[in-house]
């Protein structure tokens, strides 16, 4: 029984160092800028690159750190500073350069005074 133990103790760090391994490989982010043209059920980040204007994907998530701490509007300029695990762009930053072209939506309604008399 101590022996499969061992085994198997070994065999979950190899693979911690196997993972580690690649995470450290990668160096540092990658960054795009480009413009938002949509976020798909708050997973998915549709950017189109500013220098080819190639339509690039995103995937995001709770851990996504947003500057200014919101989601980017569909029109506005973003810088995506992302990884590529397992075959996915995976955005960890996106700050948000140039409002968009639009007019912002309103997220209050005005109240109506009353006139008291």
């Amino acid at each position: 029984m101590t022996i499969l133990r061992k085994v198997l103790i070994l065999a979950f760090v190899a693979f911690l160092l196997l993972e580690a391994s690649a995470s450290i490989a990668q160096g540092p982010y990658s960054t795009l800028v480009g413009t938002v043209k949509g976020i798909r059920a708050r997973l998915w980040l549709d950017v189109e690159s500013e220098t080819d204007k190639a339509a690039v994907n995103f995937r995001i998530g709770r851990k996504t750190v947003y500057v200014p701490q919101r989601y980017p509007l569909a029109g506005e300029k973003v810088k995506v500073e992302y990884l590529t695990q397992r075959g996915v762009s995976v955005a960890y930053t996106v700050t948000i350069l140039e409002g968009s072209k639009e007019a912002p939506r309103e997220t209050q309604k005005e109240v109506p005074k009353e006139d008291s008399k």
